[in-house]
């Protein structure tokens, strides 16, 4: 699969990048199935990750309930401590030529976010991911560590 970086406007006072206006991330829309139809999600692509951790608002659109859960904690940027919860999803990825969808556990952050990040545990654990940078692309593949369906859809002929 294949999908161009999302481009963001840079926040004022960048000093290291004089003149730069925008910057390209590895954003890329999934889709939790869930009872209630939803639109894709925000998701960053982040190595750095340990978990797929999605942000806490999102819980409740999805009809996942927190308080139940299971709890547990993570590190954050800089070190920092919060508390997440641990639900089972199934998660759907898709550029329109090819999908991937598989069961997974998410974590919910207890802190707020702008979009969710796709860590190791229920992702990169799962796709052999290129970041190209000058191209400003990411490619996800399905590795063999993968047990879920995929499926490429093949564009109808003329």
């Amino acid at each position: 699969m294949k999908f161009a970086y999302m481009t963001l406007p840079l926040r004022p006072g960048a000093a290291a990048l004089p003149g730069i206006r925008v910057r390209h991330r590895p954003i890329v829309p999934i889709r939790v199935l869930a009872p209630v139809l939803l639109p894709p999600f925000d998701a960053c692509i982040d190595c750095a990750s340990d978990d797929t951790v999605f942000p806490p608002q999102w819980a409740a659109r999805l009809g996942v309930n927190t308080a139940a859960a299971p709890k547990g904690r993570a590190a954050v940027v800089g070190g920092a401590i919060v508390n997440v919860s641990y639900a089972p999803v199934t998660l759907l990825l898709s550029d329109g030529y090819e999908s991937c969808q598989w069961d997974t556990v998410l974590a919910f952050s207890a802190v707020p976010m702008r979009w969710a990040l796709l860590g190791h545990a229920g992702f990169l654990d799962f796709f052999d991911v290129q970041l190209l940078g000058a191209r400003r692309e990411v490619i996800i593949n399905p590795n063999a560590a993968f047990a879920g369906q995929r499926a490429v859809h093949v564009a109808p002929g003329p």
